[in-house]
């Protein structure tokens, strides 16, 4: 009898744990997966003669006209040091406003360590010739601050307002992407790693916040992220056609173009709902899950 009351015990601390560990676990599982795939992608897309072939193709095929391509790059002009430091001053503000200084600093570090990661690898990483440009672009800089900044906006805004920063964000990162693409600054996999790096340091500020406060409490489906990002995208991606953003080669190929556009802008919304609904603890400041002694933990 005392055994069997031992074992139902120790199976209810067992699950207590677990649902006390199991969002950390996840965080920490999409941050290594984030560098495995940066890692990877960064070997394929910048030291295979296929990897950078499939890249430039995936650049040249989209294009757009005179005009559009005027505005995309106005659009990119105003991705500045400037601007980012105003962003990022706003994000804080807001969160210090609401009292959630963990947040608060979560987001500056989601930023800055993102940014600065992005920049140390175009300095030090190099490019094999394959008869492509040898300048190292890979991750886009002007791609990981605004990836970056649209996770940082999900850290600090009010709950009710994280589903629309949701769809605006992934639309601004979508044409962010076409932008670099149609002004040839940049590749696709330029903007992939851009993601994942953005991704890779929210995740580890996730995790770090966890292990600091000791577990986070369990996250639900972000049914409703998932339904506003993907709006979002396609909204973007009907906005660019819509200014003038044409396949290279005309007709002929623009169901390659789609492609390439679909694909960025759905992993743009898969990254984005992933981050919100890891996130969503951390945004709203709730309290660790009680340990089963009788009180939350600090």
């Amino acid at each position: 009898m005392g055994a069997a009351r031992g074992d139902v015990g120790l199976g209810r601390q067992v699950r207590r744990q677990w649902q006390r560990w199991r969002s950390t676990a996840a965080c920490a599982g999409v941050g290594l997966l984030s560098a495995v795939a940066l890692v990877w992608l960064a070997d394929r897309s910048q030291h295979t003669e296929l990897g950078q072939a499939l890249d430039q193709a995936g650049m040249d095929i989209v294009a757009g006209d005179e005009l559009a391509t005027r505005r995309l790059v106005g659009i990119l002009g105003n991705v500045s040091l400037g601007s980012i430091a105003l962003a990022v001053t706003l994000l804080v503000g807001l969160a210090l406003l609401r009292q959630r200084y963990a947040a608060a600093a979560a987001a500056g570090a989601l930023v800055l360590g993102a940014n600065v990661t992005t920049q140390a690898v175009k300095a030090l990483a190099e490019r094999s010739d394959f008869g492509l440009l040898t300048v190292t672009s890979f991750p886009s800089g002007h791609a990981t601050v605004v990836v970056s900044l649209v996770l940082a906006a999900l850290l600090v805004v009010p709950g009710q307002a994280r589903p629309t920063v949701s769809l605006v964000g992934s639309a601004a990162v979508t044409v962010t992407a076409a932008a670099t693409l149609v002004a040839s600054w940049h590749r696709p996999a330029d903007i992939l790693g851009a993601i994942l790096v953005c991704l890779a340091w929210g995740a580890a500020v996730l995790t770090t916040w966890s292990l600091l406060r000791g577990g986070m409490p369990g996250t639900t489906p972000a049914r409703q992220h998932r339904v506003f990002a993907v709006t979002g995208v396609g909204l973007a991606v009907a906005g660019l056609l819509a200014v003038g953003v044409r396949p290279g080669t005309g007709w002929s190929g623009f169901l390659d173009a789609g492609v390439v556009l679909a694909g960025l802008a759905l992993l743009t919304a898969l990254a984005v709902t992933t981050f919100a609904q890891l996130s969503a603890p951390l945004a709203a400041g709730e309290p660790v899950p009680c340990t089963g002694a009788g009180r939350p933990g600090d």
